[in-house]
């Protein structure tokens, strides 16, 4: 190596200059490769056309915490617009959402080369795949479940490639590139896309919770009509129309029984005073002291005793005729007197016979009204027991009641509240359409220009080497820089010298 580089920059440039017009044929023989490899490499590749889509996201209520239905809305605090636009870009960079846009566009039409049968190299490249895959044991490169050779799985993973998500956190707004060589397919990929993703949105983002409540209010409403049956077969079944009515009834009809039994027992005490002294105006009258005073014995006694008199007084007593008239008459006002009393006894006798029996009829009047007012009285208590009863299914029926209106309402609000969702317009707008470029990807461009810069890098290296490891001097002035003598004559290049160089070596 010289030491040229010791020299001012101008020597310098000019001994570079040099050693690339001594390589020239070398530098000129690789630009010619290099450029003839980029123009072949421009020609097979076959140029993309990017269509682009922007996308505005806003803040809206779905990003936020949304409440069951039928509770009140909390407010759960500000919502982060950054992890907003990094869940509307997953969304958008999902799978299955690429793998519908893909169905229904169809695998033909987005990548037509994938359904075409692999070429020659690519079956020797698959080989060779599955041999380095078997002799190193590393199943990632086996496909034993086909998804590798799948069109579908391959078009998922160009549709992924082939997708640029661009977010800007400043201004909210997401930018969607898409690339294929068909420039209407690049354009329908991404309208395709787009549509899809909002329906998928609406789907993540929906919170339909009205079937659920519509299934609480049928279950609620079925309990309902359970209970409206039950409260009717008990009320059917125990004839119960108004239990008010029917107690007022009730105790109607205890009231007038109470007081009939009052006025029968009133009666009863009455008629048993009254026999008891006909009793006795019948033992005062016939002079009986014991037992139940009978009239007709007593006066069959008092009629036998007068006739044994008279017999007596007819055997015995025969005098004057004063004292039998005497006699006579004082028979005759005894038998008056016992007519009288006889007359009086009959009365009273049939006074108190018709008392016992009012007395009797008093009697079993009571018995009557007693198990009247005691069946009464059972009616009652039946009627409270029934009552209660009732009670515990109304009570039962206007709880469930009380719940179908609420579960109706919340039902109600519900359906209204999904239904303005529905409607609503969706916080993601699309700020610019995806339409079809007009001008494909300078790719081609790019692969000459690249093939130029490294033409250009690879002569620059040439140049280099060959002047720092060059062994020969091109210029005397290099020569007497190393030497320190002057150069007197200096031989010109030939093509003898060209093909072996003169080494100087300083003394």
């Amino acid at each position: 190596m010289n030491g040229t580089l010791s020299l001012s920059p101008g020597l310098v440039m000019r001994d570079l200059l040099l050693s690339g017009f001594n390589k020239r044929r070398l530098i000129l023989i690789l630009v010619a490769c290099v450029m003839v490899l980029g123009v072949q490499i421009a020609l097979t590749v076959e140029p993309d056309y990017r269509a682009k889509s922007s996308l505005l996201v806003l803040l809206g209520t779905e990003h936020s915490f949304r409440p069951p239905a039928g509770q009140q809305f909390l407010n759960s605090g500000g919502v982060d617009s950054e992890q907003v636009l990094r869940t509307e870009a997953s969304i958008l960079a999902s799978d299955d959402l690429h793998r519908s846009v893909i169905r229904e566009l169809g695998v033909e039409h987005l990548y037509p080369k994938l359904l075409k049968p692999p070429s020659t190299i690519s079956r020797w490249m698959h080989a060779a795949k599955l041999w380095i895959a078997e002799t190193t044991g590393n199943t990632a490169l086996n496909s034993p479940d086909g998804t590798k050779d799948d069109p579908l799985a391959r078009a998922v993973d160009l549709f992924a490639r082939n997708l640029t998500i661009n977010v800007d956190k400043k201004s909210s707004v997401i930018e969607l590139y898409f690339n294929n060589p068909d420039p209407t397919m690049a354009s329908d990929a991404l309208k395709v896309l787009e549509k899809d993703y909002f329906e998928l949105r609406t789907k993540l983002y929906g919170d339909v919770q009205a079937p659920i409540v519509k299934v609480q209010q049928e279950n609620v409403g079925k309990q309902l009509a359970d209970a409206d049956t039950a409260l009717a077969a008990f009320k059917q079944q125990h004839d119960i129309s108004s239990f008010t009515d029917r107690r007022t009834i009730l105790l109607k009809q205890q009231g007038d029984l109470e007081t009939a039994l009052a006025k029968s027992e009133s009666t009863i005490a009455e008629q048993e005073a009254r026999l008891k002294q006909l009793n006795q105006q019948l033992g005062a009258v016939t002079g009986s002291k014991k037992g139940t005073p009978n009239a007709s014995a007593a006066l069959q006694g008092m009629v036998q005793a007068y006739r044994q008199r008279q017999a007596d007084a007819q055997t015995h007593y025969r005098g004057s005729p004063a004292v039998d008239e005497a006699r006579r008459q004082m028979l005759e006002r005894e038998t008056d007197i016992a007519k009288m009393q006889s007359t009086q006894a009959f009365a009273t006798q049939t006074d108190r016979n018709k008392t016992e029996a009012d007395l009797r009829a008093s009697l079993s009047g009571h018995d009557t009204i007693e198990a009247q007012l005691d069946a009464i009285n059972k009616q009652i208590d039946a009627l409270d027991k029934e009552e209660l009863q009732l009670h515990t299914l109304e009570r039962n029926r206007g709880i469930l009641e009380d719940n179908f209106k609420a579960v109706s309402k919340i039902l109600d609000e519900r359906q209204v509240v999904e239904t303005v969702e529905t409607h609503r317009q969706s916080s993601v707008r699309v700020v610019q359409p995806p339409r079809v470029p007009a001008f494909p990807q300078p790719l081609r461009r790019l692969i000459l220009i690249a093939a130029a810069v490294i033409s250009v890098l690879l002569a620059a290296a040439v140049t280099l080497l060959s002047h720092f490891f060059r062994a020969s001097y091109l210029r005397p002035e290099a020569l007497e820089f190393d030497t320190g003598l002057a150069v007197l004559a200096s031989v010109p290049e030939t093509k003898l010298l060209g093909r072996s160089n003169l080494l100087v070596t300083p003394g």
